[in-house]
């Protein structure tokens, strides 16, 4: 059983870094979370209830908003710029054994960017769990727009370090992320 923890309660400096996973075309440095006697071995956050303000189904994006003058996401936006500052910090030694396509700048892809956070849809929308009405059901490309209110369960799962072929770090990277369910609220309980 894995455990999320309330935006609210998130504290980025407890996020702590694994050792990179070789995979195709990527190395992960997975994330842990650790604070006093709580240890989780992944990160999984319960979002707050965000405002949908653009959709991308070709890029199965979606892009949220908080509804009021709430402050919850800069949170997301503090891990955002610990994770950009590791990545300099340990960037050789998490890349170590690879080639570089460029050396200098590490661009690191925003999930938070002009108070906007942007998430990926799973392709296997069978995958998600979808609720509305307080019921779980079906989801499918048409069960949000942008306008609803939405609640999110995303599971941060580590740095992706984006490689081509023959062993090369492209010098790119971002937070991979899961969405593991969304709850479509009808009215504005924040």
């Amino acid at each position: 059983m894995e455990f999320g923890i309330p935006l609210s309660r998130f504290d980025p400096n407890h996020v702590r870094w694994g050792s990179p996973r070789i995979g195709p075309f990527r190395r992960t440095v997975p994330f842990a979370y650790e604070e006093g006697q709580i240890n989780f071995h992944s990160v999984i956050l319960c979002l707050q209830p965000l405002r949908i303000v653009e959709m991308d189904t070709l890029r199965n994006q979606i892009i949220l908003e908080e509804p009021r003058k709430a402050s919850f996401l800069s949170k997301i936006e503090q891990f955002q710029n610990l994770v950009q500052q590791s990545l300099l910090k340990h960037a050789n030694q998490w890349t170590e054994g690879c080639k570089k396509a460029i050396e200098g700048a590490i661009p690191l892809q925003p999930l938070f960017k002009n108070k906007r956070l942007s998430l990926y849809l799973s392709s296997q929308s069978d995958s998600l769990s979808f609720f509305e009405d307080g019921k779980s059901t079906q989801y499918s490309e048409t069960s949000i727009k942008p306008g609803d209110l939405v609640r999110i369960t995303v599971k941060l799962q580590g740095l992706s370090l984006q490689m081509v072929e023959d062993n090369i770090w492209t010098g790119k990277s971002r937070i991979q992320h899961h969405i593991l369910q969304i709850y479509k609220i009808k009215e504005d309980t924040t």
